[in-house]
């Protein structure tokens, strides 16, 4: 009678280090970090940056294990090789690094003040509800519309005041975060339909809910772009923002046309690298830096 390997160490590292999405995480950091830089009006110093980073990839920890724990059962059936199903990561394991997540973010944002704490755990709350109760409902781009403009306004409170216009984001970006939320959604909506799972996505369906990510993104670049000489002081940046938005949708929609697998994997990093973008230009513009 043949008994299950065991993973190696380095297959479970590999799992842990899968766990927490890897490719949100990067592109979160890298906004994190260049919303510092405007905010601060160039280098805010090693310690205020690290604090900065750390709060968010404390975040992203715990917001990426829930959603596997929350997955776990769905992807024992359609992504067995995925860290929690493969057996590379226990659901114990998994919860650690959720802890492990909240204590870093809690710790970090709180170096600076209980709202910047307040509101980076507003946001850490947001995408934990996604995975929880939004998810798997027509509704799941709402937490996406509550956390992602939350991310400069929260930089903006660590490091300096919060300035009104900042609140802009959320009309501007409305599109974008629906962008965003789709992107993330496309791999999996053949599963999420076998599964009963009604998202928007599902919803809309693979075609129409690809058209509906790419338009969206280009009409929040449309919107920013058209806004910015009335709300921002230098319009040049969101415009320059908008071109790059636009240049990645192109980008995408070039990987789709030669690999529909690899065009929906690739649609979520240039989504949100577009919807980044924008923020970092509006923020700029308005600030006039």
């Amino acid at each position: 009678m043949s008994h299950p390997t065991r993973p190696s160490r380095r297959d479970v590292l590999r799992g842990y280090l899968v766990l927490p999405h890897a490719v949100p995480i990067i592109v979160v950091m890298i906004a994190t970090a260049a919303f510092a830089l405007v905010a601060a009006s160039g280098w805010p110093g090693l310690g205020h940056m690290t604090w900065l980073l750390g709060a968010m990839f404390g975040a992203q920890l715990a917001i990426g294990a829930v959603n596997e724990l929350v997955d776990v059962d769905l992807d024992a059936i359609s992504k067995p090789e995925k860290p929690i199903p493969a057996g590379l990561v226990s659901r114990r394991g998994a919860w650690m690094v959720v802890i492990t997540g909240l204590v870093l973010m809690t710790a970090c944002s709180l170096r600076f003040s209980v709202p910047a704490f307040l509101v980076c755990g507003l946001g850490t709350g947001a995408g934990i509800a996604y995975s929880v109760w939004f998810k798997r409902t027509i509704w799941s781009w709402v937490p996406y519309l509550v956390a992602l403009p939350l991310l400069p306004i929260w930089v903006w409170t660590a490091l300096s005041s919060v300035e009104p216009g900042l609140f802009a984001i959320y009309p501007v970006g409305a599109a974008a975060v629906i962008a965003v939320q789709l992107a993330q959604s496309l791999p999996d909506i053949e599963a999420d339909r076998i599964a009963h799972v009604r998202t928007l996505a599902v919803a809309l369906g693979p075609i129409r809910a690809r058209r509906a990510c790419w338009g969206m993104m280009i009409a929040a670049a449309i919107m920013a772009a058209s806004l910015a000489p009335w709300l921002t002081s230098r319009a040049v940046y969101v415009w320059l923002a908008a071109v790059f938005a636009w240049s990645l949708v192109g980008v995408n929609a070039a990987i789709w046309s030669r690999n529909g697998r690899t065009g929906a994997m690739a649609c979520f990093p240039c989504i949100a690298a577009g919807a980044a973008a924008l923020g970092i230009g509006w923020t700029t513009a308005l600030l006039g830096a």
